[in-house]
């Protein structure tokens, strides 16, 4: 292997485990906690935590799927890319890795636009939520967390395809 494809796949490999590990550990283990933690808690938390989680799930996000790219048009022996995308197994777990992570991030980031509202809400709160906030929040924190779930799923998804896609 050249230095090239190996740092190639190291800034796709290294940040592609940040963002499917942190999407596994939102949807899977810290959102179903700030469930059962319940208003006026989750919100608060919600609201703190946020920015600094969107800036991991954007930024390694961004980072395995622009380096994927780079790679892909620079693995030796599979010249020109085209070709071996659209007529060879591996081309095709490629681009199904490829489309899977996409459609991934961008359910991600439809749960990252809800929990966005519910921490709005959080940040919000003076006093003990009324009952409006509370049935707000709930259905709020119902959504993010089903798209969550699936986009943690999709990115596993994804790494499984890109994974296989040498040995098919």
């Amino acid at each position: 292997m050249d230095a090239e494809i190996a740092v190639l796949r190291l800034l796709h490999i290294l940040p592609g485990a940040v963002w499917v590990g942190s999407a596994v550990f939102l949807a899977w283990v810290v959102q179903p906690a700030l469930a059962k933690t319940g208003p006026p808690h989750a919100p608060a938390l919600m609201a703190n935590m946020l920015k600094p989680l969107m800036i991991v799930l954007h930024g390694s996000a961004i980072t395995t799927i622009v380096f994927g790219l780079f790679m892909a048009f620079r693995v030796p022996g599979r010249q020109p890319l085209f070709d071996h995308l659209w007529s060879t197994d591996w081309g095709t777990m490629i681009w199904l890795g490829f489309a899977f992570s996409i459609v991934a991030y961008g359910i991600g980031n439809v749960s990252g636009m809800t929990n966005k509202k519910m921490g709005a809400i959080g940040k919000s709160l003076t006093g003990p939520p009324t009952p409006e906030q509370v049935a707000e929040m709930s259905k709020l924190r119902d959504r993010g967390v089903l798209f969550a779930k699936i986009a943690s799923i999709g990115v596993l998804i994804a790494v499984g395809c890109m994974a296989l896609a040498r040995y098919v």
